[in-house]
């Protein structure tokens, strides 16, 4: 039994039907700004579902890294039976696939790969299928390419003081509060040319964009709605809060 990427879920099609059903802010036309939570869909509007991943890749066709993808499903029957991959899977394609390896330049762990996995399992069932693969291939090029727009010496970190105006591009809304509490967790120390600067990687940068994007739209599918505007607000159950939070 072998794996056929051609037969696969229909990719940016599928994706465009998700996004209008479930969550317009992504979908359509530009939306228009939400008092409460900015206008962070349009940035994936205008640099996620436009891009081609085989090509960032110098692969010579998409194809290629379909085939890599289908690779990975046919080496475990769970796989197969689920058409997808597991978060081992995802943590080897991006490891041990040279072009990619070289593109991003880190070292990817699984833990990551499971916050990866997290925030586009949409069955939920813990397996990536090709087109959450593809989106997910999209949106860390995006990542990559905001972040490499404040590395300008490509030391493979931006300054903490940048993130504010990072998480501005976005398009979020976040105060300044906030901003502190996302300073303090996804920063770092490092000593370099005889200084002490204060630091964001590119792995951490990735993992607070995915909360960050996950948290808002969990948050904001429950938001008390009234009258048909967005309040900013809205009330988990304990169970409702476990899983939203537990699963990133």
């Amino acid at each position: 039994m072998s794996w056929d990427y051609t037969q696969a879920p229909g990719g940016m099609q599928q994706q465009q039907q998700y996004y209008q059903q479930n969550m317009p802010q992504y979908a359509g036309q530009q939306a228009a700004q939400s008092q409460h939570y900015g206008s962070y869909g349009n940035f994936y509007q205008k640099n996620v579902f436009q891009m081609n991943a085989w090509q960032a890749y110098n692969m010579s066709a998409e194809e290629e890294l379909a085939n890599l993808f289908g690779k990975y499903v046919s080496m475990s029957e769970a796989n197969m039976m689920s058409n997808g991959i597991q978060s081992e899977d995802l943590c080897k394609i991006l490891n041990e696939t040279q072009c990619i390896r070289q593109y991003y330049g880190i070292n990817w762990s699984r833990e990551l790969c499971s916050v990866l996995m997290a925030m586009l399992d949409r069955n939920p069932d813990g397996f990536m299928q090709w087109p959450e693969f593809m989106e997910l291939q999209r949106c860390l090029l995006a990542w990559h390419n905001m972040f490499r727009q404040y590395d300008a010496d490509r030391s493979g970190f931006i300054e903490a003081a940048e993130l504010s105006n990072v998480i501005n591009t976005f398009g979020y809304r976040i105060s300044p509060d906030v901003m502190t509490t996302l300073l303090k967790r996804y920063s770092r120390a490092v000593a370099m040319h005889g200084q002490v600067r204060t630091l964001i990687a590119f792995d951490d940068f990735v993992s607070l964009c995915v909360r960050l994007r996950a948290y808002t739209d969990a948050f904001r599918k429950r938001d008390n709605v009234v009258n048909g505007r967005e309040t900013g607000q809205t009330m988990f159950g304990y169970d409702d809060f476990l899983r939203c939070v537990m699963c990133l």
